[in-house]
């Protein structure tokens, strides 16, 4: 009896360490370097480009211990199949077990995307893995790739329809074939058959494979892409992601800051050059009056903001309402009128007119000297009677300078010379707010002087080269990586030259697309409407544009 209570306690003893040890090796080492190395997967059952597969298990193995709970949603098979497979896992090893059988003499692509994360720091699988295998006896050999192009692209996938061109409906039809972006952006659809392929990229919130227009961003191919024995190797169908908007900007919410300032806040930015103080109406729902706005500026943008003035006292006792009228977003959906409550407010606005910013287009103040351009932002709206006589420009040797000035918004000023300037000098903007009074006639008595530079012809630099194109109406772009709104886009010439002058020093991006509806800017294409994006190329290499050195020679092949 003895002899049996212990061999009982070594079975106990041996079942317990090996479960302590099974445990142990899925936690962090202690100290040392972080664990940054990604997982993959370094072996499956069947092998890549199996043939005459039959079986109804597929085993993939890991290079350690991943979450296992990441399976479900980084887990593709192409053709689609309707019936989720279920996963059991073995240490580092997953077996799938699939629902439903597979089809007969047909190429399989399994993958497992980059979703999948190691157990000791989260750190993410770098690359899709991909396994393709066929039922028949033969793989079938077409494959279309290219890339993404955006900025938090992590995760987006290919959807790829085959010969459903004139039916096909991607909000409600699962796409034939998925594939998935690596780190690069880059994406390979392999083992392809013969026919007729329909591509879209989509960033898919939901991991249903389907496109939600409003949620998901898209990104539309510049063609059908047809695969056959003579070309079975498509490459390069790139993608542009988008967020298609349809929807007409709302009120977000309407306050007053004092009696004279209603702020408004959209639920995205509005297009402010179709915007005047005529879409905008306070009314007295209590005595069914109508008052104006009197001024209309833009206040925080990143809130999608405006500032309304008015003149007129409000009585804190009856209910009020903003209503708005033919606004239009930057997409140029329309809302054709909304209104909005808010409480008046009767507090005195003692606080004058001062400057927010002077906005150059260089840098520190800075700007160039050669027909230079800038502009002043205020403070509040001001009275635009006498404002032209407060703001003078002058040399260092207080000569004056003539200027043009043009009212941006009714609380912004550009600034124009009339004639060029000199390089590398420092220029005097004198701006006398005694001109600048609000609505309510506040005011500083004080004169502010700012110094404003002009860059020098040496700090400058450019690009230039040639497009190799049989397209018509080719734009070139170049794009800075420091600063994403600063784009510049020039016309190729008829014999395929171009060229960027005084650029300033930075790291760009070049590309160059067909504008094929003339609207001078890139068209990302449309699901409703069945229109493709407009083709576009980019040059492989960043162009890091150093002061005096500008780069010359670039060639674009960019062709149909």
């Amino acid at each position: 009896m003895a002899r049996k209570q212990q061999i009982k306690y070594l079975i106990i003893y041996a079942v317990l360490s090996f479960l302590f040890l099974s445990c142990a090796n899925q936690m962090s080492p202690p100290g040392g370097d972080k664990d940054i190395i990604p997982p993959t997967i370094i072996s499956s059952y069947p092998e890549n480009g199996t043939t005459l597969f039959n079986e109804s298990e597929i085993e993939l193995t890991f290079s350690e211990y991943v979450n296992k709970s990441n399976i479900n949603d980084a887990f593709f098979i192409s053709p689609i199949m309707e019936k989720k497979p279920e996963f059991s896992w073995t240490n580092t090893t997953v077996e799938i077990s699939f629902k439903e059988k597979f089809k007969v003499n047909t190429t399989y692509n399994l993958i497992i995307g980059t979703e999948i994360t190691d157990v000791n720091n989260n750190n993410k699988m770098s690359d899709p893995f991909v396994l393709t295998f066929s039922t028949g006896s033969k793989i079938d050999s077409g494959k279309i790739s290219g890339k993404v192009f955006a900025d938090k692209a992590d995760g987006t996938l290919i959807f790829a329809y085959l010969n459903k061109s004139d039916t096909l409906n991607i909000y409600k039809t699962k796409p034939d074939y998925v594939s998935q972006i690596n780190k690069k952006g880059e994406y390979t659809i392999g083992g392809l058959g013969n026919g007729n392929y329909e591509l879209f990229a989509v960033k898919d919130e939901f991991k249903d494979l389907l496109y939600n227009k409003g949620e998901d961003k898209i990104g539309i191919a510049n063609k059908y892409i047809i695969v056959n024995d003579s070309s079975n190797k498509v490459d390069n169908i790139n993608f542009f992601l988008t967020k298609e908007d349809t929807l007409a900007p709302s009120l977000q919410a309407a306050t007053m800051t004092d009696k004279n300032h209603l702020i408004v806040e959209f639920n995205e930015p509005i297009d402010s050059t179709k915007l005047t103080i005529e879409n905008l109406t306070i009314v007295d729902s209590t005595k069914n009056i109508l008052y104006n706005v009197k001024s209309l500026y833009e206040g925080n943008p990143r809130k999608n903001e405006y500032v309304l003035g008015v003149l007129d006292s409000l009585n804190l006792d009856n209910e009020f309402y903003l209503i708005a009228k033919n606004i239009y977003d930057k997409k140029q959906n329309k809302l054709i009128e909304e209104s909005i409550s808010f409480t008046p407010s009767d507090k005195v606005d003692t606080t004058a007119v001062k400057i927010s910013k002077i906005i150059a287009p260089l840098t520190n103040n800075m700007i160039d000297y050669l027909s230079p351009t800038f502009s002043i932002s205020f403070s509040d709206a001001f009275n635009k009677s006498d404002y032209n006589k407060g703001i003078n420009f002058y040399d260092s040797d207080s000569n004056t300078i003539p200027i043009q000035l043009t009212l941006l918004d009714d609380a912004s000023i550009e600034i124009k010379t009339e004639k060029d300037l000199k390089p590398k000098k420092t220029y005097k903007l004198s701006v006398n707010l005694n001109y600048f009074t609000d609505l309510t006639n506040n005011k500083l008595d004080t004169v502010i002087v700012n110094k404003i530079n002009t860059i020098s012809s040496n700090e400058f630099s450019g690009a230039s080269g040639l497009v190799k194109t049989n397209y018509g109406n080719v734009k070139v772009v170049l794009k800075s990586i420091e600063n994403k709104n600063k784009i510049e886009q020039r016309n190729i010439n008829p014999d395929g030259k171009f060229e960027f002058e005084r650029v300033m020093p930075g790291n760009y991006l070049l590309w160059t697309f067909e504008d094929s509806d003339s609207n001078n800017q890139y068209s990302f294409g449309s699901v409703d409407s069945n229109k493709f994006a407009e083709p576009f190329q980019f040059y492989p290499d960043t162009l890091d544009l150093r002061p005096r050195w500008p780069i010359g020679d670039i060639e674009i092949d960019f062709k149909k």
